[in-house]
Parts: C-alpha cells; structure tokens; sequence
C-alpha cells in the first residue's frame, strides 16, 4: 500500500554503487591540448572541480529556507562554495521560520519575485506551485539518479521532477532517560495505555511529562500527525484517497479520535502549562535543559535536541503511540523537504549548474551537505549512521507507515488544524470545531 514507504531497514542499509561527476547542463571538457591541462591543474589547486562549470553572465541567485538544523551550511558553507566553483555565481540567503515561511514564497512567486532555490515539501503540499508554473523541471539533472526513487517520485508531476529529496524523517517523542528512569520506566511505550502510564508515572515523581512550543502553531502538527497514523490509517490506509471522493471525511470517527486524545494530555496536565507563551525554540530549550520529560518533535530536530543544556542525560526517541492494546502501531517515516528551483527566466542554467555541483557525490559541496544533513539519507551512496536513528528504525521494522499527514492535504488544511487547536488549549474549542474546521478549509481548496 501506498502509505508503506518503505522497509525501515532499507532506509539504513541500502547503498548505491553508481557514482556520477557530473550532471547534464555542465560541461565536461575533453583534453586538447596543454592549455586545457594548464588550466585543469590551475582549477584543481584552486579547490574548483573541472566536470562544472557556469559559462553565462554574472548572475544572483536567491536561496530561501526554513530555520532548523542546517543554518551553517545553507547561510556560510553553500554561499561559500558556490562562489569558489563559479565566480560568476553568487548566492544571496534567506532565511525565515516555519510559521510564515509558506505564504512569504506564495506572495513571492505571485508578485514575480519568488526565489531561484527554496526548501518545500512534497506532494500535494507543492502540487500548487508546480501547477501556477512557479518551479523549473529538473529532470536533466543526471544526480537525481543517485537518490532512493520512491523519494523522488513524491517531488515528481506528469513524469517531471521538480527537486531534489533532502532525505527522509520521522516525527517523534524525544524523551529523557534519566527522568523516565526516576519514574520507574523501563520501556518505552507500544499503545496509548502505556503511554498515559508513563505521563502518570512522571508525574506522581513531579516530574512534567511534556514540554511544547504551541506559540509556533506548526508544531502541533507533531503530536496530531503521530497520533493520526494509527486512529486513522490503522482502520483505514486508503483514508486520504477517499477525502478526494466523499467517502471519507476530517469529521470522521478516526480524525476526531485523534484529536481528543491529543486535546486530553493538555486536559490532564500532562503539557508543561501555558505553552501558548512557549516558541519552539523555548520548549526545545526547557527538553535540554531537564525541565520536562518528553517533546514531541522530530529526527529533522537532532541538533538543536541533541545540544548541551543545564542538565546532561542521554536521549531516546519513540513514536507516540495512540493505538489500543490490541491494534498494531502505526508509525510516521515520510519524505523530507526537497530542494526546488524557481521557473525564473534568464536563471535556469546558472541554477542548474549549482544544483549539479551540491546534489553529485564526491564534490566538496556535496560532502560538506552530506556532513550538516540532520535527514535521513536517501542517496543511494550514504546511509545513517546514528545509533540512536538505528535503534528506531529496528524497533518499528515490519509495521506500516505514513507519511506526514499534509503531504496528502491541498494548502491550507493544515494551518487551520493548528490554528484551531490552539483555541482548545486556550479553552475556547474541542475536538469537533477542530475536525469541523479542517473539513470545511479542505472543500474550499481541493
């Protein structure tokens, strides 16, 4: 079935042996002559890669991305390294949060402004921007070969591809150990029972059981999108296929399930309190610092959950469970963002020729990637190399999986899911104007 990715230990294991230096729209020049090799040997003292080059104007070009893990690489390294490969490139950064990031590209592409290279997501979530004309075809690029198909195929439309999978991610419950350890826990949880047995447990020690970031709205899709893969496509896999034909709807048993269980950590006083004040860079922060046992967040979060705090104990990852004791968990791996490149004219090649350079093994903007990629790798060449990933993986190996709920969505469902719930944790809505809310945007814009 569709919502079945792929084998969890296929994502770990699987490696490639193909290993291309170059891609089409870069030359490779043929040696003729001492001048060529004059100038071969000039390029590679130099650090530059002979098998790319940009022969067009001077040109800038526009680099949008989301705020997270890879700040370094995408603000100083790929501006950097681009520059050194072609001089006659320059790459200009911008950076912006996840709470505005999609309707500041929207805007950007309807006033003809949108960048040369942006993050996006997958799917149906850039089905919209592919439709309007707003992204280049990269199907030319030989590098794309070298990434895991079934990943490519969620950026594909009408047999094009338009980007380049940054690798594939989980949505996850990062949890303190030592603090599960003061409570008695053992284990990590396999069904909803247990998991209100360890908020329990945390809580009769004093301990807060959760810490979330409900200031920046998106992150309630972490928890809701966990919960959802079991109360929803347990049931019923071919659940978003059918939102399309009117045989399933938001307003159904599974979704409103899904999100009053979700609605009853924070009625239990399982969330730290007053989270709507909390970013989720602060709820990250109260994570490192000890000051709560659990956040739900995900594998794209490994730096920033992964850094030093006030207080040192060792991490672990599980995936939210919301299924009953006897039905099967099912857990969240989907595709993450990939790169994308704007239709904008007089720009195609120069983009191109940079998106060769970063996305072909064995170049140096390739390795610098491969190093600051927080994603689960999905070039055929690399793989995971993180115990704690691996762990996760084997735990959950041979159950189905799901993708982050949205990506089957059309824009806009997913803001009002988020928008919503933040009045239930306010007190000002439930569970059914949540469901009731998402069904109504998903009529408008389907």
């Amino acid at each position: 079935m569709r919502k079945k990715l792929v084998s969890c230990l296929l994502v770990l294991s699987m490696v490639g042996t193909a290993f291309l230096t170059g891609c089409s729209g870069n030359e490779k020049k043929e040696d003729a002559g001492d001048s060529q090799e004059t100038e071969k040997t000039e390029q590679a003292s130099s650090g530059t890669d002979p098998a790319f080059t940009y022969d067009g104007d001077d040109v800038t070009l526009n680099f949008m991305f989301i705020t997270g893990g890879e700040n370094e690489f995408y603000n100083k390294t790929l501006p950097e390294m681009v520059n050194k490969q072609f001089p006659n490139i320059e790459i200009e950064v911008e950076e912006l949060p996840s709470d505005n990031y999609k309707s500041t590209i929207q805007m950007k592409f309807a006033s003809g402004e949108g960048p040369d290279m942006f993050e996006w997501w997958p799917d149906k979530q850039a089905e919209p921007l592919v439709e309007a004309g707003y992204c280049l075809d990269l199907s030319d690029l030989e590098c794309i070969g070298d990434f895991r198909e079934d990943m490519v195929e969620s950026f594909t439309f009408d047999d094009k591809n338009y980007a380049v999978p940054l690798g594939s991610s989980f949505l996850t419950t990062w949890y303190n150990q030592e603090l599960f350890k003061e409570a008695g826990i053992s284990e990590v949880p396999m069904n909803w029972e247990e998991f209100i047995a360890c908020c329990d447990a945390l809580k009769a020690k004093g301990i807060t059981p959760i810490v979330m970031g409900d200031k920046d709205a998106y992150v309630i899709q972490f928890g809701t999108y966990m919960m959802g893969a079991s109360c929803i496509y347990n049931e019923n896999p071919d659940f978003d296929d059918q939102l399309y034909t009117g045989e399933t709807k938001f307003t159904d048993a599974g979704w409103v399930e899904t999100i009053e269980k979700y609605q009853y950590l924070y009625d239990k006083g399982y969330v730290m309190a007053d989270t709507l004040g909390l970013s989720h860079d602060q709820a990250r922060q109260a994570f490192i610092d000890g000051r709560a046992a659990m956040t739900f967040d995900g594998s794209f979060g490994w730096e920033a959950l992964m850094a030093d705090g006030a207080s040192e104990f060792d991490r672990g990852i599980f995936m939210l469970p919301s299924n009953e004791k006897d039905e099967e968990l099912v857990y969240n791996l989907t595709p993450a963002e990939g790169i994308f490149a704007g239709a904008n004219e007089g720009h195609e090649d120069a983009v191109k020729a940079v998106m060769s350079y970063w996305f072909t093994e064995g170049t140096p903007l390739f390795e610098a990637w491969a190093e600051s990629n927080d994603n689960i790798p999905v070039h055929n060449s690399l793989s995971d190399e993180r115990e704690m990933i691996q762990e996760y993986m084997t735990r959950y190996d041979g159950l189905s999986t799901i993708y982050n709920l949205n990506n089957a969505w059309p824009s806009g469902v997913s803001d009002e899911l988020t928008a919503k719930f933040q009045e239930v944790i306010a007190g000002e809505a439930d569970a059914a104007d949540v469901t009731k809310a998402m069904e109504s945007k998903f009529e408008q814009v389907k």
